[in-house]
């Protein structure tokens, strides 16, 4: 009971902070700057929607947890400590960058490289927490788990409710794996993630009143990534995101396949169109709303079979 709760609340919280928040996001001219190197038609369907629209789900989160933690009704354990540490870094480091971009009305906001030295900075954190003797390599995998997560999250956002679906999707498969492993305060925070994120999906869907900016999607990937590895369960990623590594993927090949092409052979090859890959399937024809239920599918395809893969070896 006490589960459907904390979804229903978190869900009611989400829906009735969206409108306000969307006014005020208006009201301060916080409107989302396209990217010009990204696909044309976003330049005029999509330029005027404010951002940093995921604070519709994020304040909800916090203020139950934090309730539940006060009302001693949620232990914080080690992991719930290290999930929300990570979860609210990567969505300070989101909203800088994206208050960054609204201000000089760019889409150019913090450097890539200062994210990442944040990003390794909480890495060592969670290193020293759970490193139990493990050596430096141990250090490097859990940089990779929290910027990958952080990153290839980042990168999913960029049509109507994508990121939103997809993250959902996520945390329902760790909600399951949660309750395998015997970590109750660890689905507690995964349902309420789910019940504000489908809140705020009610605004994001297409045609979306808001999007979520890097507040919400560097913060989702952040507790991804953490929730992976203070479970011990990075590999479940594989199928949990997939769309999200599919994602970085496409970049990283296209980015590898332009360098190598230019250097070797003197000309320009791309693998794509255009990366992350959902701008791909935008630019031979697929329909917005066609790409992002489709996605949505094959990732719960994914996230089943992850499901029963756990469930096989819990039996």
């Amino acid at each position: 009971m006490i589960y459907f709760l904390l979804f229903i609340i978190s869900l009611i919280f989400s829906l009735a902070i969206g409108n306000p928040l969307i006014k005020l996001l208006k009201s301060i001219n916080a409107k989302q700057t396209i990217r010009e190197e990204g696909p044309k038609s976003h330049l005029t369907s999509k330029a005027k929607t404010p951002t940093i629209g995921s604070l519709i789900f994020l304040i909800p989160s916090f203020i139950v947890v934090l309730s539940l933690i006060l009302y001693k009704k949620l232990i914080l354990t080690q992991d719930l400590k290290t999930v929300l540490f990570t979860t609210a870094i990567m969505m300070f480091l989101g909203f800088f960058d994206d208050i960054l971009k609204v201000l000089k009305k760019h889409n150019k906001g913090i450097s890539g490289w200062l994210k990442l030295l944040i990003q390794l900075l909480v890495s060592l954190i969670i290193y020293l927490k759970y490193k139990e003797g493990a050596g430096l390599f141990y250090l490097i995998w859990v940089f990779f788990i929290i910027s990958g997560a952080s990153n290839s999250y980042n990168l999913t956002d960029g049509l109507d409710g994508l990121l939103t679906k997809v993250s959902l999707l996520s945390f329902l498969g760790f909600i399951v794996l949660f309750f395998q492993t015997g970590k109750p305060e660890l689905v507690y925070l995964s349902l309420i993630f789910c019940g504000s994120l489908l809140g705020f999906l009610y605004f994001n869907k297409h045609p979306a009143k808001i999007f979520m900016g890097d507040t919400g999607s560097l913060a989702i990937g952040g507790a991804i990534g953490s929730m992976a590895i203070v479970s011990r369960s990075e590999l479940y990623l594989i199928l949990f995101a997939t769309i999200p590594i599919l994602e970085a993927l496409s970049v990283i090949l296209q980015v590898a396949s332009c360098q190598f092409s230019k250097r070797f052979l003197g000309k320009d090859i791309r693998i794509f169109k255009m990366t992350p890959l959902h701008h791909h399937f935008e630019l031979i024809g697929w329909k917005e709303t066609m790409i992002v239920n489709r996605f949505f599918i094959f990732q719960a395809i994914c996230v089943a079979l992850g499901i029963v893969i756990l469930l096989f070896i819990n039996i």
